[in-house]
């Protein structure tokens, strides 16, 4: 070992060591956010996927990997090298080890203690008290780590920082790949054994090198006496000033992140591959950014001034994406392309559209540039900062460890209170333009108040943020209106009714024919006036049963299947379940500006109990039975929809179904008639032409009466002036002349190939590029011994 003025040369041996230990660093990234990725989408299947479900989810998330980081950090100072690799090898065995029966405890194990249950925060705490555990172990990693790895102090910030880098880019890949293929070709369980076993491998991998590797005790002697050679920590130097500003700066971040996935959720007018995306991009953004701070840090840079400026730059970035894309762009001969786009359903029902050059370039707008746009300079600078927070807080070796895991656990505090601070008050109280400006204000306030509060910032810092702050209080003044954004991101030129809360922003948007059309999150639903094909998904149920005495509608929409069924005087009580709570001030106002007195007597009748939740979750919670149930909600091709499709879902339903009741639901693929047939044994499929031949299916475990003199004569009770006479007319022709669409009758769908249906654990619809969409429906009626095909084959 050779020792020279207070530093060393590692060997080739702990070169070698480190390269691997990088590589391996990368591949915990990936299965990390493989298993995230993975694991939130089957919490959701209780928890729901309302904002306030998923934000508690990620605050739980982020709770146990701050709670790792600050005990891995006491851990690693306490162990030395060796021990701490040795450790990191046995938290990702133990990482792999939870994979391999984490589906059954997210899963099977919540459904068979669900009724004791009783609220949302008991729902929580048993999620929590599951996700702390792996989560803790992943905390732990980047602390011991570190300890294994950094052999002198200067090294602290560039190896550090390319370390986080290496594994943030890592889990970049596995929220890309998990996202795009895995999740849909294989479905949660395979998926969480594979990323359980790389956790594993890299553990056994780790810990037989550190077994066999003698030249890592020799690194622990020579980082000992590089500890005693480097210089003397400067006293009076704090430290905590630069934790708790690391905190705020996380605080902020994981509110811009919610700010970014909802205005690129918008613009992409997303399906079930958006959110894996641009959680990708963010990931590979952040983690360009560690690589080139750790290259500023190892020139010798300033590190606390950098980190300022970073922070700065962060701020000013944030700002100038949406100015460049309302401001900038159009001015530029884009205008043009950008409002065809934005009056357009972009991407939410597939990417068929790609094949033509128009198609082509809307997709690289919407999946690259515009994300871009929103991300790139704000993430980057972020991610830089990383290794310039880190080097300043690394001034004594022999506490490396302890530094590291404190600064991470500082971090992922002021992310847990960013996330549920932006996800609970700020976009439900200021919007999204709002949040925005807060967010990126209180940023660059707080670099300002630093640079001014820290000795070490010269007079050339102090220039520095002093021009980046006056930038970007000018995009501070010249950031759109949260009425503005939302105008252009419709193609609404200021005519959009909007109501944005936390889980959704939903809009009214008049189109050229005088119809008034909802849009959520931009993607367009149905309209007002009412079309006959939403009516009668809630009419037609509520005519067919004999004593439709209490109905349930999951999914609001424009309205028009709550108040087909309202229409019908015999229901006593309509219950509405709208994850969107927006929606319901939203029409209100529809009701009375245009005005629409539908709208008017659904919201003024007393039967009717409004509900903002997720509608799956209601389910599972109330103890209610109900004589018809109606679900009218999210596309296939939607994220999280699977869990709309499934035969769990429909098992759901059927429960929750009083004998002889009866259940609606669109069919939009032959895998939903196929996966509802399994579970009720009477299901007939009705179609409505003048609605582009779309049909929905009515089924029971019961047999159902689908007659057309009964259904007219139950109409005819109906009151006159429920329904503009245009409409009242055409809804009696169909009535009238309504067909037999006999799809199964008495005997359930059984012994189904897997790839024909969907289930929880496998949504094979949700993921439509990885999955056949030109599958058989399977189901055939038999009616006096001859076998039917159900019609739209």
């Amino acid at each position: 070992m050779a020792v020279t003025n207070g530093t060393s040369r590692p060997s080739t041996s702990g070169d070698g060591l480190r390269r691997l230990l990088a590589v391996l660093f990368a591949a915990t990234g990936f299965s990390a956010l493989t298993l995230q990725v993975t694991w939130q989408r089957v919490i959701s299947l209780h928890s729901g996927v309302d904002l306030a479900s998923t934000t508690t989810v990620v605050a739980a998330f982020l709770g146990g990997l701050g709670l790792g980081s600050l005990l891995g950090g006491r851990l690693a100072d306490r162990v030395g090298p060796r021990r701490s690799l040795e450790f990191f090898a046995g938290a990702n065995v133990a990482i792999g080890a939870f994979a391999a029966v984490s589906t059954w405890l997210f899963y099977d194990l919540y459904r068979a203690i669900a009724p004791s249950l009783g609220s949302a925060a008991a729902t929580f705490a048993f999620n929590a008290a599951v996700v702390v555990v792996p989560t803790t172990l992943m905390g732990l990693s980047l602390p011991l780590l570190t300890r294994g790895v950094v052999h002198r102090l200067h090294d602290a910030g560039p190896v550090v920082g390319r370390l986080y880098g290496i594994n943030t880019m890592g889990a970049a890949a596995g929220a890309a790949v998990a996202g795009w293929v895995l999740v849909g070709t294989f479905g949660f369980v395979p998926v969480t054994l594979f990323a359980g076993g790389v956790n594993l491998v890299v553990g056994l991998v780790v810990f037989a090198r550190t077994r066999s590797d003698t030249t890592i005790d020799d690194v622990g002697e020579r980082t000992a006496v590089a500890a005693t050679a480097e210089p003397t920590p400067v006293e009076g130097r704090p430290i905590w000033p630069w934790m708790v500003a690391y905190a705020g700066t996380g605080a902020v971040a994981l509110g811009l992140e919610q700010v970014f996935f909802r205005l690129v959720d918008t613009v992409m007018r997303s399906n079930s591959y958006s959110f894996a995306h641009v959680l990708s991009l963010y990931l590979l953004l952040f983690g360009i950014g560690a690589a080139i701070g750790s290259r500023l840090v190892r020139r010798g840079v300033d590190t606390q001034r950098w980190f300022l400026l970073l922070q700065a730059g962060a701020a000013v970035g944030a700002l100038a994406g949406p100015f460049v894309l309302l401001e900038v762009l159009p001015r530029v001969g884009l205008g043009g392309p950008l409002e065809e786009y934005f009056a357009s359903d972009g991407f939410n029902i597939g990417f068929g559209q790609i094949t033509s050059a128009r198609g082509f370039a809307g997709f690289v707008f919407a999946y690259v540039v515009a994300p871009m746009l929103f991300m790139a300079v704000p993430v980057l600078c972020a991610g830089a900062a990383y290794p310039c927070i880190q080097a300043t807080v690394s001034d004594r070796i022999d506490q490396l460890g302890r530094r590291t895991g404190t600064l991470l656990f500082s971090n992922i505090v002021g992310n847990v209170a960013g996330t549920l601070l932006t996800g609970y008050v700020l976009i439900d109280r200021l919007g999204t333009a709002g949040t925005l400006r807060l967010l990126a204000g209180l940023l660059l306030g707080g670099v300002v108040v630093a640079s001014l509060a820290t000795s070490r910032v010269g007079r050339r810092s102090t220039a520095g943020v002093a021009a980046v702050g006056v930038l970007g209080a000018a995009l501070l003044v010249g950031a759109p209106s949260n009425d503005r954004l939302w105008s252009f991101l419709h193609s609404a030129d200021g005519s959009l009714v909007l109501e944005e809360q936390r889980s959704c922003a939903v809009a009214l948007r008049r189109d050229g024919t005088g119809n008034d059309i909802l849009h959520i999150n931009g993607s367009s639903q149905n309209g007002y006036p009412f079309d006959d094909y939403h009516v009668l998904i809630g009419l037609v149920p509520a005519l067919a049963h004999p004593e439709p005495t209490n109905v349930l509608a999951i999914g609001l929409g424009i309205g028009a299947t709550a108040y087909g069924m309202a229409t019908d005087p015999s229901v006593r009580r309509v219950e509405v379940v709208e994850l969107c709570g927006g929606q319901y001030p939203l029409l209100e106002t529809l009701a009375e500006q245009r005005p629409a007195f539908e709208l008017t007597r659904l919201f003024a009748d007393p039967r009717v109990k409004t509900v903002v939740g997720d509608g799956r979750e209601h389910l599972l919670v109330v103890d209610d039975r109900y004589d018809v149930i109606t679900v009218d909600t999210l596309r296939p091709q939607s994220g999280y929809s699977g869990s709309l499709y499934s035969k769990e879902f429909y098992e759901l339903v059927a429960e929750r179904l009083n004998d002889g009741g009866i259940f609606t639901q669109w069919i939009p693929t032959s895998r939903v008639l196929n996966t509802a047939a399994q579970v009720f044994p009477h299901v007939e499929a009705l179609e409505v032409a003048a609605y582009g031949s779309s049909r929905f299916m009515v089924a029971s475990k019961a047999p159902i009466t689908i007659d057309p003199a009964g259904l007219l004569e139950r109409f005819g009770r109906v009151d006159p002036t429920a329904y503009r006479d245009e409409q009242r007319g055409s809804l009696r022709r169909y009535l009238g002349e309504l067909r037999s669409a006999c799809v199964q009758n008495g005997e359930l769908l059984r012994d189904v190939p897997r790839r024909l249906y969907n289930r929880d654990l496998a949504p094979r619809d949700e993921y439509f590029l990885n999955n056949d969409l030109s599958v058989p429906e399977l189901p055939r009626c038999r009616r006096g011994g001859v076998q039917q095909q159900p019609p739209g084959r």
